[in-house]
């Protein structure tokens, strides 16, 4: 499905739902190298941060809500990033290739007596290739999860280790607070980026985080 598309069947239920849901992140990919300034920095930490860059994707651009006004007068709070912020980009940016709207918590994950501390985005299908993920086995969230709000999640290497150990997670169930999920897939170990384990991520259809 469409990158617009799959965007607008997430705005409808969530609007269907009368849910005003905001975007901590959008991830883009752009079309065009993007152009990162190192002024100021030591050779030895250029080359770290160049190394953490990259490791986000290919010319990847992220949009937080706030503005550096803002940062300065906390009296005027950012305003939040809706769905239809990010349909808008896949619209009428031309240079756009990919959008990925992304909702983030931080929060365990259980399975029987384990326990994981994970980061629980609420995203699209987009967010693999934005992100340059990969599974290692099962199947990433679809358009479909979305449509149905679907009680799933694809789990980063590192909790499906610590939950499962050489357990076969596909088909199990894990909770999420008081939402029992379904493992539907594991990704591929990716590593650190910017400070972030992006191997304790779970990924979980965005209406099915909206609308808890």
């Amino acid at each position: 499905m469409h990158i617009v598309e799959s965007i607008k069947m997430s705005s409808a239920t969530l609007l269907a739902n009368k849910m005003r849901s905001s975007l901590t992140m959008l991830g883009i990919i752009i079309g065009n190298a993007s152009v990162i300034a190192m002024i100021g920095i030591g050779e030895g930490a250029q080359t770290f941060v160049e190394n953490q860059v990259n490791s986000l994707g290919p010319n990847v651009l992220f949009i937080v809500p706030g503005s550096p006004e803002a940062q300065r007068r906390p009296v005027y709070p950012p305003q939040n990033l809706i769905l239809e912020d990010a349909l808008a980009i896949a619209e009428q940016v031309p240079s756009v290739e990919a959008v990925a709207p992304s909702l983030t918590a931080s929060e365990l994950i259980s399975y029987q007596s384990r326990n994981a501390s994970a980061s629980i985005i609420g995203t699209t299908p987009e967010y693999m290739s934005v992100r340059s993920f990969d599974i290692a086995k099962g199947r990433f969230i679809s358009d479909l999860d979305i449509q149905r709000n679907e009680q799933v999640v694809a789990l980063g290497s590192e909790i499906a280790e610590q939950l499962f150990g050489n357990e076969d997670p596909i088909g199990k169930q894990v909770r999420l607070k008081d939402i029992t999920l379904q493992v539907i897939g594991v990704m591929q170990p990716k590593g650190s980026s910017l400070g972030s384990n992006e191997d304790m991520n779970a990924f979980i259809p965005i209406t099915t985080v909206a609308n808890r």
